[in-house]
């Protein structure tokens, strides 16, 4: 009873992470946001709010270690999952950096590439949204293996769509007529937003690896 009791308190602690990151990556949206928007004071205040939320998902991460390291799960299972957890924390601290470097180093996006912007800080959110999925089945006491399979697929078509959408505009932002700082600075800004996918995309290619080995 008490090995059920440390993996039901690992599995309320993996999806409270995993609503943690979905908070901070939704707070760097709402950065970006006010950003296109020209509030700059507002950015500033999301960003402390980004860094809140992060570190509040690197203290469950601990937990989750701890929990780990105490006998949850079988031990054949615990690396894959304290791994899995380490991906998606990786993605909340994206989500940070971008928050910050949208108050600290705010590129001057012209007006007409706003709207592709979002779309593609969209497109990458959308990216972790389906791995949060595929995770909360893999985490379900018996697993639902095709409904992860059918989620991973739509993080690897999101990160393609991400992808190209990412290639369209630092294309047009190199053949445009700024200068070339400045269209350095926004391809900066692009790869920031982009990696969210890119690292979802990583995690979902970790969680099929593990889903392989058995289901939790």
């Amino acid at each position: 009873m008490l090995v059920f009791k440390k993996e039901k308190n690992a599995r309320k602690l993996i999806l409270g992470h995993l609503d943690d990151v979905q908070e901070c990556l939704v707070e760097a949206r709402n950065a970006l946001e006010a950003f296109i928007d020209g509030d700059l004071d507002a950015v500033r205040e999301k960003r402390v709010v980004v860094g809140e939320i992060e570190s509040r998902a690197d203290a469950r991460r601990r937990e989750i270690r701890d929990v780990l390291l105490d006998g949850a799960f079988l031990p054949q299972i615990r690396s894959d999952i304290f791994r899995l957890v380490g991906c998606v924390d990786g993605i909340a601290n994206k989500g940070e950096g971008l928050a910050r470097f949208l108050a600290d180093q705010p590129p001057a996006l012209p007006d007409d590439l706003k709207p592709n912007v979002l779309v593609l800080c969209q497109h990458s959110l959308d990216s972790f949204d389906q791995l949060r999925k595929a995770l909360k089945d893999y985490l379900k006491p018996k697993g639902l293996l095709e409904k992860l399979h059918v989620h991973v697929a739509r993080v690897d078509e999101l990160e393609s769509e991400v992808d190209e959408l990412e290639s369209s505009l630092i294309k047009r932002i190199f053949d445009s007529e700024m200068e070339i700082g400045q269209k350095m600075h926004l391809e900066q800004l692009i790869k920031r937003i982009t990696s969210l996918a890119d690292l979802s995309e990583d995690a979902a290619d970790e969680l099929e690896f593990a889903a392989m080995k058995s289901v939790v």
